[in-house]
């Protein structure tokens, strides 16, 4: 092709097909950019979403550690409980069976010390379920001569 025909070809053109043709061009990119928005705007929240699910996922993972060391410290605290319940058990056991057998030995029991007995002794059935040498002392000692005043 040489110039001339360039030419005669250029100067066919009307400046309607240049204006169609302009047109056709700017919507095709109009319509790239449109889409490539679109995508970008999907794919933003697509990361968005990953990112946000990533973060829950976290922390349900935080949140089972500390439930699990927090079951692990309220089975300790179980243990330790039950443990301190024994010692309990055999502190009130203690006191009430030495009370009884001062009073027995003495013959009477002044009626503060009965009535702290008597409080011991229901602590110690209703809690601690405790029963059998402890219930006789108690009995005994309630068939005792009972000495003093109330200090009401």
């Amino acid at each position: 092709m040489d110039s001339q025909s360039v030419v005669n070809t250029l100067s066919s053109i009307t400046v309607g097909q240049i204006i169609a043709w302009a047109s056709v061009i700017v919507a095709i990119i109009t319509a790239i950019c449109t889409g490539t928005i679109k995508l970008y705007k999907v794919f933003t929240k697509y990361r968005e979403a990953k990112e946000k699910n990533e973060k829950q996922e976290s922390i349900i993972e935080s949140h089972e550690g500390t439930l699990k060391e927090i079951d692990n410290t309220l089975l300790e605290i179980k243990k330790s409980l039950e443990e301190q319940k024994v010692v309990n058990l055999k502190q009130v056991r203690h006191t009430i069976v030495h009370t009884c057998e001062d009073a027995l030995d003495r013959g009477e029991i002044s009626i503060n010390k009965l009535r702290s007995l008597e409080e011991m002794y229901e602590e110690y059935i209703d809690i601690f379920h405790g029963n059998g040498y402890v219930k006789t002392l108690v009995e005994k000692v309630r068939q005792l001569k009972v000495v003093g005043k109330t200090d009401d």
